[in-house]
């Protein structure tokens, strides 16, 4: 499966940001990260299974090499955008992992 999607797959540059607590508040960090991958709206199919009032935020799904690794509820800006990984689907048999993310409102 993993060649199937090797003539897909781009440079994904992002950036992850992690929050820490110094001195009683909030920081932000951000680290910029590559991996390979494809980046692609969520299907209307999968959209539908998503809680009713979840439907009308921006979803997009990442298919990417499993040397990408975030976990579920961490926070990833693409552009301008900030997203949140919602959901992780290892496949790493197949030679992938597929990651649902969200856009972001709340912000600091």
């Amino acid at each position: 499966m993993r060649e199937a999607f090797s003539g897909l797959y781009q440079r994904l540059t992002f950036t992850k940001v992690t929050k820490t607590v110094v001195d009683f508040e909030v920081v932000e960090t951000e680290d910029p990260r590559f991996a390979m991958g494809v980046r692609q709206p969520l299907s209307a199919q999968k959209l539908m299974m998503k809680p009713e009032g979840q439907r009308s935020w921006k979803w997009e799904m990442i298919h990417s090499t499993p040397e990408l690794v975030l976990s579920v509820d961490e926070v990833i800006v693409f552009g301008r955008t900030r997203y949140r990984v919602m959901e992780k689907f290892d496949w790493k048999e197949y030679g992938y992992v597929e990651y649902h993310i969200v856009q972001d409102f709340t912000s600091t």
